[in-house]
């Protein structure tokens, strides 16, 4: 019966929160920060990572813009560079970096008034 009671008052717990009156709940309450509206979410997901070269390129958010896409080694050297238009809504695009040494890489999106940075691995 122990268990059981212990089980439910976790479960409580942790569907509840914390009350407001222990310390520390208050600061955490002051520092959340509202999640961004789908609609003004702007991503770029490289996948997968680690990788072998083969990498795809999902961009979400910057419809109708140019975008420059760059690939950087890990001294800032330019290793591959595209640019962007006429984006829709969810583009994808799927790169070839076999050719590219084993090491550190970092993918940058590029707009007028944006711009997103996602580290890459490529065993």
């Amino acid at each position: 019966m122990m268990p059981l009671l212990r089980a439910f008052f976790l479960f409580t717990f942790l569907v509840a929160g914390l009350p407001s009156s222990l310390p520390g709940a208050h600061a955490q309450a002051a520092t959340a920060r509202p999640a961004p509206k789908p609609a003004e979410e702007k991503a770029l997901l490289v996948f997968p990572n680690p990788s072998t070269g083969i990498v795809h390129i999902a961009i979400n958010g910057f419809e109708g813009r140019k975008l420059e896409l760059r690939v950087l080694n890990i001294i800032g050297t330019v290793m591959y560079r595209e640019t962007l238009t006429e984006l829709n809504e969810r583009y994808t695009r799927t790169l070839d970096l076999s050719k590219f040494a084993n090491g550190l890489y970092y993918v940058k999106l590029e707009a007028d008034n944006a711009s997103e940075m996602r580290k890459l691995v490529i065993r």
